[in-house]
């Protein structure tokens, strides 16, 4: 069985590393343009050489080197107006991260880089730039990494020269202001509300259901959560489901009513509302106009 499938559809592209494949690395030494797609691994671009404006739901912005990018599993990217872009992608499995790397789950640094522990839920693209005094050392671990992996050393030797990447990383996710950089010090049940919100996001939350479900008083429960997420628990529900259905818009030809039902509004008007809320349009012409670049390369 090949390692990965690549599944290009008209609109959108779908990288799918096989199950039986713990970790999966490659090296583009230029990057081709319009490059967008999802996966089901998280995903780690180091990039080494070059820039090109990357996208995700929530925009685009200039990546180049020394950018290393985090795109949990299901997120869309994808690259445009590449110019000598270099990179090194390393995309780890859910067996992977819960199984020989789960240690790292109380690491305050790592678990945010690998959304493992308390920061499993954070599910969108975020960067964070390596700082210049370890960018050269970073390399050479890569390119260790990089002849390990292609030589098919036992796996011990694969998992040291993985750990060797990530604690070059460290300082950098010290310095970098990462979304989910507080969240080893934050309190269970919210904890707990955000795993129940990105893993059964179809369910009608309501903030009584949800409070009882947690055994806390609805009022101390927002309170609670305002107090460490910046939100209440609604609106802020509310925002991850707008993201993870913008990331069902570009990555997958479902229709509008069936992306309602899997994040949770079913009621088309409910869903209008509060997409037009967090992105400011139509789903059907955020669509088009994400999708727009892409697509016009391809034809």
């Amino acid at each position: 069985m090949a390692d990965y499938t690549y599944t290009q559809g008209q609109r959108w592209g779908h990288l799918e590393v096989s199950p039986d494949v713990r970790f999966f690395m490659n090296h583009e030494q230029a990057q081709a343009e319009h490059a967008a797609h999802s996966h089901n691994y998280l995903e780690l671009a180091f990039i080494l050489g070059g820039r090109a404006r990357h996208h995700t739901v929530r925009g685009e912005s200039i990546c180049r080197s020394g950018d290393l990018i985090v795109i949990p599993k299901g997120a869309w990217h994808g690259y445009s107006d590449c110019h000598e872009l270099e990179l090194v992608n390393c995309l780890f499995s859910p067996h992977l991260l819960c199984q020989e790397l789960a240690w790292l789950d109380d690491d305050p640094d790592l678990a945010v880089l690998l959304n493992i522990g308390a920061c499993r839920w954070q599910s969108e693209v975020f960067k964070i730039e390596v700082q210049a005094s370890e960018q050269a050392a970073l390399r050479k671990q890569l390119s260790a990494l990089e002849s390990i992996y292609q030589t098919s050393k036992p796996r011990t030797r694969l998992i040291a020269a993985i750990l060797e990447v990530l604690e070059q990383l460290r300082t950098s996710c010290r310095c970098a202001l990462l979304p989910t950089s507080l969240e080893s010090n934050l309190h269970p049940s919210v904890v707990r509300a955000l795993y129940l919100f990105q893993e059964q996001m179809d369910v009608d939350w309501r903030l009584e259901a949800l409070a009882k479900h947690l055994r806390l008083d609805p009022s101390y429960l927002v309170r609670l959560f305002r107090a460490q997420m910046g939100q209440p628990p609604m609106k802020y529900l509310a925002r991850m489901r707008a993201e993870r259905a913008a990331n069902y818009l570009l990555s997958t030809d479902w229709r509008i009513g069936e992306i309602g039902l899997k994040v949770g509004w079913p009621d088309p008007k409910v869903f209008a509302r509060n997409f037009r809320r967090h992105f400011g349009m139509r789903a059907s012409e955020y669509r088009k106009r994400m999708l727009g670049e892409f697509v016009a390369a391809d034809e």
